[in-house]
């Protein structure tokens, strides 16, 4: 059974897409203020903050702490794993950005630029080799090449499929992501960065 929330700054915390990930190192399990700061490259002043608001807010709890040589540090853990929000207590203003992705979409289009500083000058529509409209720049990179980052922007206005191919493409999807999350959870090393997906398939109306 999912928590039902109930106070308003849980709500608005739990809908801002950039204060709940903060959560997610407590959803595990029993974790520090600096668990928190080192799984999300924040400083240790940053964690005490969101780790203050997540207690004011009732997200999280004190389940002890962990010994070490001199004070001990405080072990905190989310109350839940799976959380209801009702919709009248998050802000409308909250609401229509976190429905609209548009924190995501703002970072997006900033990973974008930063890699390729050339993107979105000029909008190409265009019909790819397998006779789908296709929407992206004007010249598209060779985007296997060795230097260049691991990026794909890709969105078709027409894939036709029958409903079971689709159903397959859903699979797959879901599949291969959850093949790399889990390596990339399992796997907590140097070198490793952090990317933006965007996985999105749907019917067209």
């Amino acid at each position: 059974m999912a928590f039902l929330v109930e106070n308003p700054l849980a709500a608005r915390l739990l809908a801002d897409p950039d204060l709940a990930v903060s959560l997610k190192p407590f959803m595990k399990g029993p974790a520090t203020v600096k668990d928190l700061a080192q799984a999300q490259g924040l400083s240790l002043q940053q964690a005490h903050y969101r780790v203050g608001l997540f207690l004011k807010a009732g997200l999280l709890k004190p389940v002890g702490v962990r010994r070490r040589r001199g004070r001990p540090v405080r072990l905190y853990q989310a109350v839940d794993t799976d959380f209801r929000i009702p919709r009248e207590l998050v802000p409308e203003r909250v609401l229509r950005a976190l429905e609209a992705a548009q924190s995501w979409q703002e970072e997006w289009q900033k990973a974008l630029e930063a890699h390729d500083p050339g993107y979105g000058a000029v909008l190409r529509v265009f019909l790819n080799p397998e006779g789908l409209l296709e929407f992206g720049a004007e010249e598209e990179p060779d985007l296997l090449a060795e230097d260049f980052p691991p990026l794909v922007n890709l969105w078709s206005a027409g894939l036709y499929l029958r409903r079971e191919e689709a159903k397959a493409l859903q699979r797959e999807l879901l599949a291969l992501y959850h093949r790399y999350a889990a390596l990339a959870e399992a796997r907590k090393e140097e070198g490793q960065a952090r990317y933006l997906l965007h996985l999105g398939l749907a019917p067209a109306p």
